[in-house]
């Protein structure tokens, strides 16, 4: 008979009450962004994302997901708060709309959940891999925000994103799309 240790019993029943049952099978969550014109040059993302994945490819993708996710939730908040800006500024440099004038519009002032909110992400997430499964871990995704701001009106544009974000399914008003390694750009209509 295994019965769970007494530290993991209320992080287990977090867990149970916070993911519904499709959340601990083998069901994957892709990311999703959410285009939102505010404006004749502002646009407004909204991105639902695999969090705790999608940080340990870009802060430490040379360390195991484990050793990642207890680094990270065991941190010092202003050291998240730090890996935070980190992971903000290197999906804002390498994700853009590129207008027909050639100028890029950044994906900028990337807008994560609390720290304690995430913190307590990367310890369920870390719970789910020392449970002997085989089915892949999964926590429920986490909602980011972000800003785009151009210089002009625009009414086309390519949109380009971190390789770390794909696959996405990106919709917007007038149209839905995915953007994968294979088809890393697409252009979107906001007319």
């Amino acid at each position: 008979m295994t019965v769970t240790p007494r530290p993991w019993r209320p992080w287990l029943l977090v867990l149970l009450l916070a993911c519904p049952p499709w959340a601990l099978a083998a069901d994957v969550h892709y990311n999703q962004m959410h285009i939102q014109r505010e404006g004749a040059n502002k646009f407004a993302f909204s991105l639902s994302l695999n969090l705790t994945h999608l940080l340990h490819q870009v802060l430490a993708p040379q360390s195991s997901l484990a050793d990642f996710l207890k680094t990270y939730s065991d941190a010092p908040d202003k050291v998240l708060q730090n890996a935070l800006a980190k992971a903000g500024s290197e999906l804002g440099q390498k994700s853009f709309l590129v207008l027909p004038t050639g100028a890029k519009v950044g994906i900028r002032d990337w807008q994560f959940p609390p720290l304690a909110a995430l913190r307590e992400s990367l310890k369920a997430h870390a719970f789910l891999l020392e449970i002997p499964s085989t089915t892949p871990a999964h926590v429920p995704p986490m909602l980011v925000q972000a800003q785009g701001h151009s210089k002009t009106p625009v009414g086309r544009a390519q949109l380009q994103v971190h390789k770390v974000l794909h696959p996405l399914w990106v919709v917007q008003p007038h149209d839905q799309l995915w953007l994968t390694e294979q088809i890393p750009l697409a252009i979107v209509n906001f007319e």
